[in-house]
Parts: C-alpha cells; structure tokens; sequence
C-alpha cells in the first residue's frame, strides 16, 4: 500500500511570492497534494518542480487542472492534485514508471537494481502566487518505496502566437527524448486541424472533433479548448513518440488568430529534454 504522508511546512506563502516546498528525499514520489484556500488557481500563475535544481515540470495551475481533467482525474475544488505518475493505464507499471525515485544507491554496481547512476539530492516544488488573499497552502505526498531515479515525465511549457486565419508552424520543439504527450490549449475555439511531421513523413492528421471521438472512445476526457496529440489514448503505455529525428514538425490550421499554450511531457531521464 502506498502511504499518504504531510508535507513540510511551506515557505514564502503570500500573495506576490514564490512559495517553496522543500521534498525529503528517500522514498518514492508518485504525486502531490496541494491543499489551497485565500488564492485562486488562476492565481497559481506557475507550479515548477526541479529535481537537483534542474527544473523538470512547468505549468499554471489552471492549466494543470485542465489537463488533469483531460486525463479522466477529478477537478480541482480546493485540492490540486500533482501527479508524476501516468494516469488510467491498463498496466500498474505503464501508469507508475515515471514516478520520482529519491532513493540512494546501495552499491556502485552498474547491472545491480539498486544501482542509481543519477541520485536525487534536492527535489522542491515552487508555486507562484501572483495575487491571493492571506494564501495558505499546504501537501501531502503519495509515495511507496525507495527506488533509484529513472526516467521520468518533464512537462515543458511553450507558447506561440497565430496572427491570423490559415496554417502556423512550430518547428523548433527540443528533440531528444521520447514525448508522452503534446497538449495544445488554444484561446479560442478556432482550431481545425493539426498535423505531426517527422522528417517530412505525416505521421498524424487529425481535426478537433475526430480527435475528441477518438480519445473518448479511449481512456481520456476531452477538454475544451484542448487539443491533445496523445500515444496514450487508448491505454497503452509503451507507445510514445520518437523525437530523436533531424525535423520535427507541428502544423496548425485555424480560421483566425490564436494564441498557443504547448505543454509537451517528455520521457526520459533527468539530463534529456
């Protein structure tokens, strides 16, 4: 059985501030539990993990509530919930190998499991509080065992700007790692289709509407304004997309302009993407 433990008190927690919370490291780190009173979520302009000071999660809070809901979890009333975990997998180990292992190694034995060839020395959480009134916040962690740091989910955040009706490029994501998922927010509702280019080849096509009935027929919960290209949709943990290419390559078609909020979940070890 996993535990569900408090959290140290955090520091810095008033409107205006960054508020920190320091993680003991040890154990296993399947998600957070934000609690949260006297600041909205929109008010949580951006939650950051860093791992060894290396930032490897980047979200606003109502976006992370969005994409939350997108992965078939509760919306967020009060309680803000963190996951480092991948969620509604038809495997336990699809769904809990990205989770944040802070345990020491035991040996320096490469082909030993106990082996960590990169150990966690500091791992925190950062919200920033752009308004609120007399904020209080406070965690609790879900964890299990000690285990040596793998790979892992790192939410990267870009944003972009489509001036106008017609179709807008990005092709200067990171490469590398391989993605778990592409998340597109869009504000406003005037995207009609998005493509996926790897070294010229298409290898993804589809309109809102089509990619709503499909990850409704799968193991997602459509979102407005939420466009999601996601290997995952169906419950199968191992598909993913290759990023180690020479040209990688978003195409949007809208029918006016739009701003962009990408969201793309790379998975691999700490010094990837």
């Amino acid at each position: 059985m996993k535990t569900t433990r408090p959290m140290p008190s955090m520091q810095g927690v008033a409107a205006g501030q960054i508020a920190t919370l320091t993680m003991p490291i040890g154990l296993t780190y399947h998600a957070l539990l934000l609690k949260y009173s006297g600041v909205t979520l929109a008010q949580m302009t951006e939650i950051r993990i860093k791992a060894n000071g290396r930032q490897i999660f980047s979200q606003s809070a109502a976006d992370l509530d969005l994409t939350n809901q997108y992965l078939g979890l509760a919306a967020s009333s009060g309680l803000l919930y963190i996951p480092f975990d991948r969620s509604n997998l038809l495997t336990r180990q699809g769904q809990e190998i990205s989770a944040i292992g802070t345990g020491a190694p035991f040996n320096n034995d490469p082909n030993s499991p106990a082996f960590n060839p990169t150990p966690l020395s500091t791992l925190q959480l950062e919200i920033d509080l752009a308004a609120g009134t007399s904020p209080v916040l406070s965690s609790k962690a879900i964890q299990s065992a000690p285990r040596p740091l793998g790979a892992i989910i790192k939410r990267r955040r870009f944003n972009y700007n489509q001036g106008g009706a017609g179709t807008f490029e990005i092709s200067d994501l990171p490469k590398g790692d391989l993605i778990d998922k592409i998340y597109i927010k869009t504000s406003a509702d005037n995207l009609t289709r998005v493509q996926l280019e790897r070294d010229n080849f298409l290898t993804f096509e589809r309109e809102p509407a089509e990619n709503n009935l499909l990850q409704s027929d799968g193991v997602r919960v459509p979102q407005t304004n939420l466009f999601v290209i996601d290997p995952t949709e169906r419950g199968f943990g191992a598909e993913s997309i290759v990023s180690a290419i020479s040209d990688f390559r978003l195409k949007f078609d809208a029918s006016d302009a739009t701003n962009y909020t990408i969201y793309v979940d790379y998975f691999g070890s700490l010094g990837g993407n």
